[in-house]
């Protein structure tokens, strides 16, 4: 697990069984939940970054944070 930001301008979607993040303005494009690079949904792992893509991408309404699972 692993605490992660959501930048402006973006959300988390789950596609598959694999969680990113995608632009609001354009959610066909997706990107790293992690570095925001561009991305292709069939990527297990961020060629920029070289973190895991997550399983799950969920709100933790203790502490306001998000939370990465399963991308160890």
């Amino acid at each position: 697990m692993e605490i992660i930001d959501l930048k402006d301008g973006y959300k988390f979607q789950m596609i598959n069984t694999k969680s990113f993040a995608v632009s609001i303005d354009d959610e066909t494009k997706v990107f790293c939940p992690f570095c925001y690079s561009k991305i292709d949904e069939s990527t297990d792992c961020c060629p920029t970054c070289h973190k895991n893509i997550p399983q799950l991408i969920y709100f933790h309404g203790d502490d306001q944070t998000w939370i990465a699972s399963g991308n160890e």
